[in-house]
């Protein structure tokens, strides 16, 4: 079996996208020299160094737009790595969200397991299409208008000031201190707990086992431990909530499900709250500690920040471009056989899709030079870090506000910070859906 190499000029971070295999059909061109040359198909198995999900994705872009991979559970999937092509298919009906059209899913005939089934079957705004995606996102769009996202600033600024406080007590003898726990992961779980109505001593039991959720490389028993752990977390939290009502989303969320006219199930609910408060805290997490680490190892480009030459709004979406907190997100299917004209990629019927967002990010095509980390490029905002089309994230200027503000005020806190390890060595998380880091251990300076 032969091992892929790094294709040339790609970034060398650790971490992998677990359990994806590869398959080159003959009518694809060769992968070149410096990326491995000829082999059979190939499993990646979690934290083989150099390679992460930027790094698959250019090696995936060797095959064309639409390659063939295999999936966990042997599922073999088109997986979608040209920015264009994945705009066109997110944002047209020729293709789906809603399991329904993959076949033999729902009836149990099809042997899907693991991570593909928790995050393709839960019936919720994410995997919902027409009307009744539409009816789920209502709520959620309504509780994230751009009115309450500026209401929320001086709130998340408090926040901001409280995890900057303790910092510096939360170093060890080295003075080194891990800023995921301490400042990337407990800004969103603050966020969370104040303004969206989750109590705080569930989040931390939730956090743990939301995280099982993105282990791509978990078995299919662990997986559903996750599963089962946070739907039974989000049941108390929403028994306890019915009688106390708020101004919050969760609130909306639930006075949403009890409408007489069109009613959510209990199950359609927690489907529901769990898609908004693991995406309100999975991808900002890893958008705040992604931007820090590209700032402390690119010292140029953070004096271009820190003097006011680029807003830090513009190097914080060439973050998200060159490694978006989501590398991909399961799954899409072809509603019917289709061909997209443009790139000339026929797609059968039923057929599983995978937008690989981290590889679309770095398409050569849209982006010159794509490995490299450049706040002043003017192809900054090609990416699909929030999605495209109808599911575009409606947290996203939540989020975008959260990250700029912790990062703003950390960069004005610690101005001569830095790494206290190598970046090649900071780990991942093994999924090939999370995409960031687990560790970030820092010298404050």
């Amino acid at each position: 079996m032969t091992l892929i190499q790094n294709p040339e000029g790609a970034d060398t971070t650790s971490g992998t996208p677990a359990a994806l295999r590869i398959h080159r059909p003959e009518a694809r061109p060769p992968m070149p020299p410096s990326a491995g040359g000829a082999g059979c198909p190939f499993q990646l198995k979690g934290s083989v160094p150099g390679r992460s999900n930027g790094v698959e994705g250019r090696t995936l872009q060797h095959y064309g737009p639409a390659p063939l991979v295999e999936l966990p559970g042997g599922v073999q999937a088109r997986v979608i790595v040209a920015y264009d092509l994945a705009q066109r298919l997110t944002a047209g009906s020729d293709v789906s969200r809603n399991a329904d059209h993959w076949p033999g899913f729902r009836d149990g005939s099809l042997a899907v397991d693991g991570v593909l089934r928790q995050w393709a079957g839960p019936r919720n705004a994410l995997n919902a299409e027409g009307e009744e995606h539409a009816r789920l996102r209502a709520p959620i769009q309504a509780g994230l208008t751009p009115r309450r996202v500026r209401e929320m600033t001086p709130v998340i600024e408090a926040i901001v000031e409280e995890a900057l406080e303790d910092l510096e007590a939360l170093a060890d003898a080295s003075g080194v201190v891990d800023l995921v726990p301490a400042f990337a992961l407990r800004i969103p779980q603050q966020v969370i707990t104040r303004l969206m109505g989750v109590p705080s001593a569930l989040m931390k039991q939730f956090g743990q086992a939301a995280t099982g959720l993105f282990d791509t490389s978990a078995g299919p028993a662990d997986m559903q431990r996750s599963m089962d752990t946070v739907l039974e977390l989000l049941g108390e939290m929403v028994a306890a909530r019915r009688d106390h009502l708020g101004d919050d989303l969760v609130s909306d969320l639930i006075r949403a499900a009890e409408q007489a006219d069109n009613p959510l199930s209990d199950e359609d609910l927690l489907a529901q709250l769990m898609l908004v408060v693991i995406a309100a805290t999975e991808t900002t997490v890893h958008a705040i500690g992604t931007l820090i680490v590209h700032l402390l190892t690119h010292p140029a480009q953070r004096a271009l920040v820190v003097s006011g030459e680029v807003s830090l709004d513009d190097a914080l979406e060439e973050s998200l471009r060159l490694q978006p907190p989501a590398a991909s997100v399961p799954l899409r299917f072809a509603v019917r056989d289709f061909e997209d004209a443009e790139s000339g990629q026929v797609f059968r019927k039923g057929e599983p899709i995978l937008i690989h967002a981290a590889a679309a990010g770095t398409d050569p095509d849209v982006h010159t030079a794509p490995g490299i980390y450049n706040v002043r490029r003017p192809t900054r905002r090609k990416h699909l870090a929030f999605g495209h089309g109808p599911h575009v994230c409606p947290g996203a200027p939540l989020a975008r506000r959260e990250v700029v503000i912790a990062v703003s005020r950390w960069l004005e806190r610690f101005p001569d910070a830095r790494l206290a390890v190598d970046a090649a060595r900071l780990p991942q998380p093994h999924s090939f859906i999370a995409n960031g880091f687990t560790e970030i251990p820092v010298l404050l300076g």
